[in-house]
């Protein structure tokens, strides 16, 4: 037992090496790792055998080669894993597909009729994951699990408590139905708490520990990351400001006088405020007003290192963030306000690196080349 113990540690440390370093040669992973040759030579074929290590020939330097037989180079499959992350929207279904090491292979989008239902959303978003998965193409027997993000509160045991923009799925657990349909793990999270995972890993928030997300929308939302873990709150509902009477404003009632306008209408009016439109630039001004309000409470009780706003209207950060730090004034206390760096892909790219990290959790080998 000691002796499986210490080949593991090993073993995990030849994958760490690689997935850190990219390419190496054995003599490269005999500096890097300590071990033997017999021993890396062992731990490399076993990791051959199980698809998570490939080989390739060096690249000559200048075109030119060395004499003698070339050094085999050692890296991370990429194509022994994959996950996929979805984004579940009012009016889109986005859908990210991932190898083991992060590279999204591809992307898959879906359009939501208006109407749709519960159960109609639910077979869309099963269409639009094997419709991404056949682009690589790959069985979903192959994803090592899928992350569902939805805009509502969603509990510790997965369940959508509450769902405004789908109300139909409130109460349901809607990640036990679609395991049960793709035989693999699936987990659902909140859309903006998902979010703030990507930002702060690939995105704005890059380096921080401390983060407001704001996902401004049709409905604006927030998540919270504290000491670089999201804050999911006790019900699952932290960052539902749009709950709190004191803090709520109606992004289409304020943007175009219809509570009723849907997402592209309410990016028009910040295109049209853009090209000199005076009415549109006062209603996106008493916007960011409101906007500004929810972000100087935020910003007074959580005293983040940074607050991003993404989401739907992350394409107006131009035109969002001056103005609401020009409300902020002094409030802001020398808080960083952005935009987001990731738009609207962060949602799906949030919920694949919750994917890979739910793989690496089950997976001490795949824990070893993800990074956490």
């Amino acid at each position: 037992m000691p002796g499986d113990l210490h080949r593991r540690a090993n073993t995990a440390a030849v994958l760490r090496c690689l997935a850190g370093h990219g390419p190496a040669s054995l003599a490269t992973l005999r500096g890097l790792t300590q071990l033997s040759r017999p021993t890396l030579e062992s731990i490399l074929a076993e990791l051959a055998t199980d698809r998570l290590v490939a080989q390739t020939d060096p690249r000559p330097v200048d075109g030119k080669t060395g004499a003698g037989r070339p050094a085999r180079n050692y890296l991370i499959n990429p194509d022994c894993a994959f996950v996929a992350g979805v984004d579940v929207g009012r009016h889109k279904v986005l859908a990210a597909i991932s190898d083991l090491t992060g590279n999204v292979r591809t992307w898959e989008r879906a359009e939501v009729p208006p109407g749709t239902g519960g159960p109609e959303l639910l077979a869309l978003v099963q269409q639009t994951v094997v419709s991404a998965a056949s682009r690589i193409p790959i069985g979903l027997d192959h994803l090592r699990g899928i992350t569902v993000a939805v805009p509502g509160a969603v509990d510790a045991s997965g369940r959508i408590t509450r769902s405004v923009v789908v109300p139909q799925w409130s109460g349901h657990d809607i990640g036990r139905v679609l395991s049960d349909w793709a035989g693999i793990p699936i987990m659902v999270g909140n859309d903006a708490n998902l979010a703030v995972l990507a930002e702060q890993r690939l995105g704005a928030a890059r380096l921080c520990r401390d983060v407001v997300y704001i996902l401004a929308g049709r409905r604006t939302r927030a998540a919270f990351m504290i000491n670089q873990t999201v804050h999911n709150g006790r019900h699952g509902e932290a960052g539902e400001i749009g709950s709190v009477p004191e803090l709520f404003f109606d992004t289409p009632e304020i943007l175009l006088g219809d509570e009723n306008a849907d997402s592209e209408q309410v990016v028009g009016v910040f295109t049209a405020a853009r090209t000199g439109d005076p009415d549109s630039r006062d209603r996106v001004r008493r916007f960011c007003s409101e906007l500004a309000r929810s972000i100087r409470f935020l910003i007074t009780v959580l005293d983040p290192e940074v607050v991003v706003i993404g989401g739907g209207l992350a394409g107006a950060a131009d035109q969002i963030v001056p103005a609401v730090l020009d409300d902020l004034g002094a409030s802001a206390r020398g808080t960083p306000v952005v935009g987001s760096e990731l738009g609207d892909t962060g949602v799906a790219l949030g919920a694949v690196h919750q994917s890979l990290l739910s793989a690496a959790a089950d997976d001490p080998l795949i824990a070893a080349v993800v990074a956490p």
